[in-house]
């Protein structure tokens, strides 16, 4: 049944992923790829896999609930997946935007709501991605990055998202943005996020009170994740580590 087709497309695309993932290891384990090439091939297979995840998702939900007539979604990589700098083990960061028509519906046997029919399909394509199968997982998802945090919908309607940037995002938003980019999903909503996304950065940030609001986030973050000691320095999170120099950069 279709079920059954969902199922082994998934396993299929598992099993292409883990693959491709060991030959890009083999190459970063032999010198035969540097770490900044490997960090694009990782990304660039991630990207391969949301875009063939998420139109599974949609076919899915497609038979179920019909499709919204007019609708667009886009899939916003952030962290390691926006700024292309992946490793084997890296979660996907990702915001999903969507853009409907007012008080649109799906045009199936039990229609949805646009703001419902946007929360089934991001809960699909997590599943997709990070329902354990024979084959292993394909990856982590982390939506903690989005306009809500963690008590709102796992899709954002694309004015929700422009008006949380004009309005209220916090520093440490804008900073997610510096790594932000499209990686599947409607090029018309990418071009759309784009435009948000330069004006936000370049009209939006603070620049009386971001010294202030990057220092105090970076004192936090070394509060509760600082590993070193007396003997050991942790490369990443310690006073001058990888993290800091991340912060000035950006």
């Amino acid at each position: 049944g279709e079920g059954r087709a969902y199922e082994e497309t998934l396993d299929r695309l598992r099993i292409f992923a883990s693959e491709q993932r060991f030959l890009i290891g083999v190459r970063l384990l032999t010198g035969n790829l540097e770490p900044v090439r490997a960090g694009h091939a990782y990304s660039d297979l991630a990207e391969l896999i949301l875009e063939n995840a998420l139109m599974e998702a949609r076919v899915e939900l497609a038979d179920k609930h019909g499709v919204i007539e007019g609708a667009e979604i886009c899939v916003i990589g952030l962290g390691r997946l926006g700024s292309r700098e992946m490793t084997a083990g890296s979660d996907l960061d990702l915001i999903l935007l969507y853009d409907a028509p007012p008080d649109a519906e799906s045009n199936g046997v039990k229609p949805l709501a646009a703001s419902m029919y946007f929360m089934r399909l991001p809960q699909r394509l997590t599943s997709a991605l990070s329902a354990p199968m024979a084959e292993g997982i394909l990856y982590e998802v982390d939506f903690r990055l989005r306009p809500s945090g963690n008590k709102g919908p796992l899709a954002t309607s694309f004015s929700g998202f422009s008006k949380y940037q004009r309005n209220e995002a916090w520093t440490w938003e804008h900073q997610a943005l510096l790594r932000s980019r499209p990686v599947a999903g409607s090029a018309q909503v990418a071009r759309e996020f784009e435009r948000i996304r330069r004006e936000t950065l370049k009209n939006r940030v603070c620049q009386e009170s971001l010294l202030g609001d990057v220092m105090s986030m970076r004192r936090k973050m070394r509060e509760q994740l600082d590993q070193s000691n007396s003997e050991l320095f942790d490369l990443k999170q310690g006073e001058g580590g990888i993290a800091d120099i991340e912060f000035i950069v950006q």
